[in-house]
């Protein structure tokens, strides 16, 4: 059963019909509530855009709205979903580095630069749910009675025990890949499909349709953690994307003819962003300028 977005906000702020409160509470009773996961994902990433450290996240009116919601709802089920959107923690990584971060089950979390990871308190209690914006690899402990998913923008990856790597930034579609390693994984959809991946495979999506699935390069997706930043034949508005969540900096790409020049190189992360840019453009005859308020231009250097 699938449900419309705008009738779980208007749900969740009390303006609902009696029709549209016994529909969300039927959606509410189910195991896969791929809508709910989207709504509470884009509601953390908008009330934590101005926040720089870890600590407790409290939602804004609809995690209000959802608490309020505890003292009519029945059933143990509902009341589960529910309080997903009361209080998260939440790890900023801020850095130009990564960070490792061991979860209280023994699993851990490689978490990229300018990355961010939110849980609920009762982790590994009333299951392992994180919620992932940026890029991250995960190796997981397995633990058949508490299913570890981590939720994206609008898609949700359940697994058992694996190692496996999300990024939600790589690609300049803004196209979210998730690659797996070791183990297997389901990955489903908020359209209602659902993959299962096997070592060696990435699937890619962008949300409105099915998803596509490919091989990976290992050293390519995973450079960041060896503190390298290497491209394999990647086009060139890829490149600009990913040296931009690396620095948390503006590269905007002036020529979009440009976009799909295929780049390679391998370069130590510590190098200063403007040195690997100015290294790009002399190899491939680009043009990089900077402008006053700091972005990066890149052009045709003809």
């Amino acid at each position: 059963m699938h449900i419309n977005r705008a009738i779980l906000e208007k749900y969740f702020q009390g303006d609902c019909s009696e029709q549209e409160r016994l529909l969300v509470e039927a959606y509410l009773e189910q195991s896969a509530t791929p809508e709910l996961d989207e709504l509470l994902t884009d509601t953390w990433h908008d009330a934590s855009k101005t926040e720089k450290k870890i600590h407790r996240l409290w939602w804004t009116a609809a995690a209000a709205a959802v608490v309020a919601g505890l003292i009519v709802l029945a059933g143990q089920n509902v009341k589960h979903k529910v309080e997903i959107a009361a209080t998260l923690d939440t790890i900023y990584n801020n850095t130009n580095h990564m960070q490792v971060y061991n979860m209280s089950d023994g699993s851990q979390v490689w978490l990229n630069a300018h990355s961010r990871l939110a849980y609920r308190d009762d982790y590994n209690i009333h299951g392992r749910d994180l919620w992932l914006e940026g890029e991250a690899l995960f190796k997981v402990v397995s633990n058949a009675k508490q299913p570890f998913n981590v939720h994206t923008r609008f898609l949700t990856t359940k697994v058992l025990g694996t190692t496996f790597h999300i990024s939600t930034v790589s690609r300049a579609d803004s196209s979210i890949q998730i690659s797996l390693l070791e183990g297997k994984i389901a990955v489903s959809g908020t359209n209602g499909y659902t993959k299962v991946l096997l070592p060696g495979e990435m699937l890619t999506s962008k949300g409105e349709q099915d998803p596509n699935t490919t091989g990976f390069d290992e050293k390519e997706i995973l450079d960041w953690k060896e503190n390298r930043i290497v491209f394999n034949r990647t086009t060139l508005a890829d490149v600009l994307t990913r040296l931009q969540q690396h620095e948390g900096c503006k590269i905007t790409l002036t020529d979009n003819k440009l976009a799909a020049k295929r780049i390679s190189g391998d370069f130590s992360a510590n190098i200063p962003i403007g040195e690997i840019l100015a290294t790009l453009a002399y190899v491939h005859e680009l043009k990089c300028t900077r402008a006053k308020d700091g972005t990066y231009l890149i052009s045709s250097k003809k």
